[in-house]
């Protein structure tokens, strides 16, 4: 994907769309949740499902999958394996199916998960709960179950809750509620509106992310491989993914079984401008993995210090995604756009891209490019007459 340069009228486009608030912002948000709320979404924990929806409105079971997805990946620092299957049959929802593959969440039975339902405070404190063990992270107790003893309605606590509102409320994740009878109640099997989830999700990413996730050394095949011996020719290329007379994957369960996650250093870009070194995590296929980790590494290694703040390869979709031969980098700063008939550029995915004035944005020439192309890879900011995608790094071109 990518987002493009306008020109003439267009410009007025992209200085709109560049001025547009956060594209994942509530509306109508309490003026006492506004600071929690922004810090929420500035972290990235709102999923664009809930753009521009009311605030104060209770928010659905398929809605807070998307934000205990971003919560986990806040948390855990990896990628969440986009899957293609289907596990309940009255909802499409990806980010419920990733979920559910996750251990995030469970269904109603036979096949139902019910997406438009409301949530349960304790069910949140549950969801939140499976993030912890989904991404390997302790919660040694600090007060323990005296957390929970002050609130009179403690007792409604469901049984299979316990554990994970005692926990919550051990860490200040889950906070009591003023009833109507004047006193402060935990309330756990009341309802909680968007607001308030994405503020749960916030404190639990205070409570529980770390300072920084330990880099991953690149596999020994990675280091000093050289691209020059690398496959050139479509056909070489087939064969170094597929195998000898492969073909590509035809069903996400056959795309799944070949894809891995590996882990990457990258550099991010703080608020003072300087740059930290962290680590990035993708699903990828499992035949590039090594050529993934060479690129990556002459990026980080390069003189630019090029800041990555997004970045995704496999999605069981359309083009070479769903193969886990193309790569996606810093989306919002480098559109994907159609060219219009007298040249100008219309964004379909992204806001814009300015090389050398943002610093997300890719040039060409720059680092980035010069490791994907090195490696045999096309850039989608050059590589087709009919349109632009600035964010896009495709094997096979496409």
């Amino acid at each position: 994907m990518s987002h493009p340069i306008l020109r003439g009228a267009g410009t007025i486009a992209l200085l709109a769309a560049m001025l547009t608030p956060n594209a994942n912002a509530l509306s109508g948000i309490s003026v006492w949740a506004q600071s929690d709320v922004a810090a929420a979404e500035a972290a990235g924990l709102a999923p664009s499902a809930l753009t521009d929806l009311s605030a104060k409105e209770h928010i659905t079971r398929a809605e807070f999958c998307g934000i205990a997805l971003n919560t986990y990946r806040a948390v855990s620092g990896k990628a969440v394996f986009v899957s293609g299957k289907k596990p309940f049959r009255d909802c499409d929802d990806p980010n419920v199916a990733a979920a559910y593959e996750l251990g995030l969440i469970n269904g109603r039975g036979d096949a139902i998960f019910d997406p438009d339902a409301t949530i349960e405070r304790q069910d949140l404190c549950v969801m939140l709960y499976h993030v912890l063990e989904a991404s390997d992270l302790a919660a040694p107790p600090i007060a323990g179950e005296t957390a929970i003893e002050g609130y009179p309605d403690a007792d409604s606590i469901k049984g299979y809750a316990s554990q994970a509102v005692t926990t919550m409320a051990d860490y200040a994740i889950i906070n009591g509620i003023s009833s109507s009878e004047g006193d402060t109640q935990l309330a756990p099997d009341g309802t909680a509106t968007r607001e308030q989830a994405l503020i749960m999700a916030n404190r639990f990413c205070a409570a529980f992310k770390p300072e920084k996730h330990p880099p991953h050394p690149a596999p020994d095949d990675a280091s000093g491989m050289d691209a020059d011996a690398l496959p050139q020719t479509e056909a070489e290329k087939m064969a170094f993914v597929y195998g000898e007379g492969g073909e590509k994957y035809q069903t996400a369960e056959e795309a799944e079984a070949n894809m891995v996650e590996i882990a990457v250093p990258v550099w991010r870009l703080q608020k003072d401008g300087s740059k930290t070194s962290d680590t990035a995590y993708m699903i990828v296929n499992q035949s590039l993995a090594s050529v993934y980790q060479a690129v990556f590494e002459e990026i980080y290694n390069g003189d630019e210090q090029f800041p990555i703040k997004n970045v995704g390869c496999y999605a069981w979709r359309t083009g070479e995604h769903s193969q886990g031969t193309a790569v996606d980098i810093n989306w919002e700063e480098n559109m994907e756009a159609t060219i219009n008939a007298d040249g100008s550029l219309t964004p379909t995915c992204g806001t814009h891209w300015l090389p050398y004035d943002d610093p997300y944005s890719i040039p060409e020439g720059g680092d980035v490019y010069n490791a994907f192309t090195k490696y045999g890879f096309s850039w989608g900011g050059n590589a087709w007459r009919s349109k632009r995608d600035y964010m896009h790094f495709s094997y096979f071109g496409r």
